[in-house]
């Protein structure tokens, strides 16, 4: 049986459907009709939902609200998230684009608010394949942070000669003070501005680097990095991050030369803020040695793992799991150079290790009791290697039985 409130809901909401509504009674089932929209969705109940938000945007045009009001772009953004979870996307794209040119005409067009809604509407059109509307705004998001970046050094000189002009005249004192603070404030002001910008472009770039439209990648991913560059002190963590994606996309393309030095400043800055306890460090390092081992430079990278082998070691005792990867890192390297005798103690520290942490049955140690059996067999070790290359095949025996159980029982 439906309920008093819900019937009056029903009756309410087709009088509104039906465009029979006075201004005051639209003034308030706006927010009502918002509200229960806002509730189904939380519900799961789409249709109500779906019928609730266009209800609640019939009463804005019955009621003829201004564009500029919040009520139109906050029902267009409910509408959205709707379609979106739905996979309407082709509707959801629609009130997107309706919601970005609501708070357009209400804020301005470079309103924080505004840029961090052009940001997601970019990563909607790259992630349905939507290239010419996506790349139209990409630049549009480069060309802003270019102009914000400009703006400020700008508004630096004229500080700079200010206080300067305050400074000399010992009677304005307290005008130094004060300009001092409002710099201060407005530097808060526009880096937190930078950094949303900055994460803003990352994610974009993420997403280019994935269809594998490198360019684009690389100029949202440097530009992020000019944003942080100037928004943070040099050694913050968050430059660590940006140096390392603009890494991750030259490894990608192939511009392992380029990549170098971005992983050295990513590392140098990791080291200094956290402990070798953390798996960051040791995933910094061995992304930083595989550049020097692309690269030729076998004996950089050697000397690169030694050391982090030594200070996983010293920070985080014998047994650490890094101290597994790096062996079986260092390990590899050494089974590229024919150096068998060094890589097999490597790889039989890093199987003890691997046995402790997945069991001695897992599959995570295939490519370890390989890599190992194979030191052993190329070091004049073969009844050794024998055993260990037979325990391997019995783990791979045994992942082959599971799977095949998994897939037979699968198919009753």
């Amino acid at each position: 049986m439906l309920s008093v409130r819900n019937l009056i809901m029903q009756g309410l909401l087709g009088a509104i459907l039906l465009g029979m509504s006075s201004p005051a009674l639209a003034s308030v089932s706006f927010e009502t009709l918002r509200a229960e929209g806002e509730k189904a969705l939380g519900q799961n109940n789409y249709g109500v939902a779906e019928r609730s938000f266009l209800a609640a945007i019939k009463v804005c045009e019955t009621d003829k609200i201004p564009v500029t009001d919040s009520r139109w772009a906050q029902t267009y953004k409910n509408l959205a998230q709707l379609y979106e979870i739905r996979g309407q996307f082709q509707k959801a794209e629609y009130y997107i684009e309706k919601e970005l040119r609501a708070r357009e005409k209400a804020l301005g067009a470079e309103d924080p608010q505004v840029i961090g809604l052009v940001g997601k509407l970019t990563r909607f059109y790259i992630t349905h394949n939507n290239t010419s509307k996506a790349d139209r705004l990409t630049g549009l998001l480069l060309a802003y942070g270019e102009r914000i970046m400009r703006k400020e050094k700008d508004l630096d000189v004229h500080f700079n000669e200010l206080n300067k002009f305050f400074a000399s005249h010992s009677e304005y004192a307290q005008t130094v003070k004060k300009l001092k603070e409002l710099k201060d404030s407005a530097e808060k002001i526009r880096a937190d501005d930078h950094l949303e910008l900055a994460a803003s472009l990352d994610s974009i770039g993420a997403l280019y680097k994935e269809k594998t439209k490198y360019d684009l990648a690389e100029q949202c991913y440097k530009r992020a990095i000019d944003l942080r560059e100037k928004a943070l002190t040099p050694g913050h963590m968050a430059l660590g991050f940006g140096y390392e994606h603009l890494a991750s996309l030259y490894m990608a393309s192939g511009k392992t030369q380029l990549a170098q030095p971005l992983l050295k400043q990513s590392l140098d800055i990791t080291s200094k803020n956290l402990d070798f306890k953390r798996p960051e460090v040791f995933a910094r390092v061995d992304s930083l040695a595989k550049t020097y081992i692309s690269l030729g430079q076998l004996n950089e990278a050697e000397t690169l793992y030694k050391q982090a082998l030594s200070l996983i070691k010293e920070n985080c005792g014998a047994f650490h799991k890094d101290i597994g990867s790096a062996s079986s890192s260092l390990a590899t390297l050494y089974l590229k150079q024919s150096r068998y005798s060094e890589a097999a103690p490597l790889l039989k520290s890093a199987l003890s290790i691997s046995e402790g942490q997945y069991g001695p049955q897992s599959a995570q140690l295939v490519p370890l009791l390989d890599a190992y059996a194979e030191a052993l067999e190329k070091g004049s070790k073969s009844s050794e290697a024998a055993k260990i290359r037979q325990r391997a095949n019995s783990i791979k025996g045994n992942a082959s039985a599971c799977n095949t159980t998994a897939n037979s029982s699968a198919n009753f």
